[in-house]
């Protein structure tokens, strides 16, 4: 299967900061500075799970966007139909406090610029992109496989539009409160509609609800990119949904107990670790 993931490429900068009560000034205790952005994140996962992945978005004419190939061509991702545009690179700054929540400051850069989405694959994922864009492709394309993860700025900005494109989707993954926002203007809905319930697991509307897995959190940074890129794994692979939950489960609680949104491990470690819970990849 011809996999393509579409959407958002940035550059991440994450600290961690200290507990203070310096209300002016407080300390970073740590720092780290990667590949981000929901698109690229959930992409790096897939290809960890042995999926070829063909990633389309856009990043910048500058050193960020330098930046940002290198550190995707290291994950042995397809980057042929990633565009270049005159324009900022998409940039994300993570305030990690020390229980690992998060606060997202996010520029979009020329992730919200309009860039070209090649057709002929067998399946999407669209990452945090907005629905017109995605709806100029299908009027292109007609009917496609994909799946639409829009993300809490493109959810609440762009309500209508995501219900719309909802109604075409296969699968839609939001959190919580992208939902509870969402729920009532989503007058047809798709196939599947699947919440992450953050440290309470994940559910499929309609369908099963699975608990997550244990982890000690240090980052919750891309816990849900790293869910979706296990869903879709066993999801395309034949799994019943209960399944596809727990595999997307084990995958985000491998990237919480760790820093950054993309951690390194291997196809090993989440084999190893899903024998341990009587999972099969």
């Amino acid at each position: 299967m011809k996999i393509s993931v579409v959407g958002n490429v940035n550059m991440d900068l994450s600290a961690f900061i200290s507990e203070s009560g310096n209300n002016e000034e407080n300390r970073i205790s740590e720092m780290s500075f990667a590949i981000g952005g929901s698109a690229s994140n959930t992409s790096i996962m897939l290809n960890r799970l042995r999926k070829s992945i063909y990633l389309q978005g856009a990043v910048g004419r500058d050193s960020f966007g330098e930046m940002a190939l290198e550190l995707l061509k290291r994950e042995g991702l397809n980057t042929d139909y990633l565009s270049k545009l005159n324009g900022k690179t998409g940039f994300c700054f993570s305030a990690i406090s020390e229980d690992g929540q998060r606060h997202l400051f996010t520029y979009r850069g020329v992730n919200e610029k309009e860039y070209t989405i090649e057709d002929g694959f067998d399946f999407y994922h669209f990452g945090g992109i907005t629905p017109d864009q995605i709806e100029r492709f299908l009027d292109k394309t007609g009917e496609v496989r994909f799946s639409y993860n829009p993300g809490g700025i493109v959810s609440f900005e762009k309500t209508s539009g995501v219900a719309a494109i909802a109604a075409s989707c296969e699968v839609l993954f939001v959190n919580e409160s992208e939902w509870n926002h969402l729920e009532q203007s989503l007058t047809v809905e798709p196939k599947e509609i699947v919440v992450t319930l953050g440290a309470k697991g994940s559910k499929i509307k309609n369908g099963p609800e699975e608990a997550a897995f244990p982890a000690k959190v240090v980052d919750t940074t891309g816990a849900g990119d790293s869910f979706i890129a296990g869903f879709l794994y066993a999801y395309l692979s034949g799994k019943d949904p209960a399944q596809c939950l727990k595999i997307g489960n084990l995958l985000a609680s491998m990237v919480v107990s760790r820093s950054g949104a993309s951690p390194a491990f291997a196809y090993n470690d989440v084999s190893t670790l899903a024998s341990i819970y009587n999972l099969y990849l």
